[in-house]
């Protein structure tokens, strides 16, 4: 955890997943504990109309420290991801955890820096809350709730 510390404090963003031992309260893992860090749970709600469902692994808050966790959620169930198996030709399965969302989430805050590259970490933090749509589930479980990329890259 040091070093995503180190990482942050230095002005990087530093993004990280939840873990997979949830749902039960202060069950996100390392580093995704820290105070400092963006850290990202998994949702099973791919749209906004879709029933309000977050994983059943996915690591949930608060923190031993108390700290409110995760800050996000974002699809993590089933998503098709790059595989060292080859199958039948094809290098790609369908995985599913807290390190499957995490990716949406980054791939979001590199939109954001595109657009605005002078924002500090801090500063993306507070617009990925600003940008969260509350799924209505629990802060323990969802954070501020999933990112709407449109709202983030338009604030």
């Amino acid at each position: 955890m040091e070093y995503v510390e180190r990482a942050w404090d230095a002005g990087l963003v530093v993004v990280t997943a939840a873990g997979n031992m949830g749902p039960e309260p202060m069950s996100i893992t390392a580093p995704g504990n820290s105070r400092k860090v963006i850290t990202v749970g998994s949702s099973t709600r791919f749209r906004y109309r879709q029933p309000n469902v977050n994983a059943d692994y996915s690591g949930c808050g608060p923190t031993h420290e108390c700290i409110c966790k995760p800050e996000l959620v974002a699809p993590g169930t089933h998503i098709v991801s790059c595989s060292p198996l080859w199958r039948q030709g094809v290098y790609y399965a369908r995985k599913s955890g807290t390190s499957m969302a995490v990716p949406a989430v980054s791939g979001s805050i590199a939109l954001l820096l595109e657009k605005e590259p002078y924002l500090t970490n801090v500063q993306v933090k507070m617009r990925l809350r600003e940008a969260a749509v509350d799924l209505g589930l629990p802060r323990n479980r969802q954070g501020w709730g999933m990112p709407d990329l449109r709202k983030l890259v338009s604030v």
